[in-house]
């Protein structure tokens, strides 16, 4: 038995997710600061602006429209997605070396008891024939034909396991694709009040 390419595995279940190994933490409420006179005061980017009294109602519009709450929840789980993605993946990494080890055994194993077959049929066909050499190959391939069985059994386990961790996987790489792709809807709805808000501190506001 071969084992699974566990690398080729986890690149069709998580590529989308390679792209977004670290995603980009949404930004922080602005905030206003009301002061004397007719203009207030709005912080956004870590810059403040200067803004007339006239635009606080719009200011105050788009701010009620970014949603901070839930693009900070979609984040969250994104993050703890990817974590236990993340484990996910060290088991699988675990199980596939197990599996290689024990593949390794019986390849090696196989290639040993040929070459005890070769030797044998070498022997048997000279002119002189060694029985005591004949015997010893024939106690090598028997106790090597046991080893062998056992390693295909032991090899069939780690499969096995292998198969297992790959299904469990599944469902958590599934989860951290459409944490990602909710996350990314998010903040996507989260940056249009903050481009607007931008826009409109540039144009009509005065950078302190």
């Amino acid at each position: 038995m071969k084992a699974h390419p566990a690398l080729l595995w986890l690149l069709l279940f998580a590529a989308p997710l390679l792209r977004a190994a670290d995603p980009q933490e949404p930004q922080t409420m602005p905030l206003l600061y009301d002061q004397p006179g007719e203009k207030y005061i709005l912080r956004i980017d870590n810059r403040r602006y200067q803004l007339p009294y006239t635009t606080k109602d719009t200011v105050v519009g788009l701010m009620a429209t970014i949603n901070y709450p839930r693009v900070r929840q979609c984040f969250d789980e994104y993050k703890r997605a990817l974590e236990d993605k993340a484990k996910a993946e060290k088991q699988i990494a675990a199980a596939q070396a197990n599996a290689n080890r024990d593949t390794t055994r019986v390849d090696r194993l196989r290639r040993s008891i040929d070459s005890l077959r070769a030797q044998m049929t070498f022997l048997r066909n000279g002119t002189t024939i060694d029985l005591r050499e004949i015997n010893f190959l024939q106690d090598q391939i028997r106790n090597q034909t046991a080893q062998l069985s056992g390693a295909e059994d032991q090899e069939a386990r780690s499969m096995s396991i292998l198969d297992k961790t790959q299904g469990s996987a599944e469902s958590v790489m599934k989860r951290a694709d459409k944490a990602r792709e909710e996350y990314a809807r998010a903040l996507s709805d989260h940056e249009k009040p903050f481009a607007n808000l931008r826009a409109l501190a540039m144009s009509l506001g005065q950078a302190l």
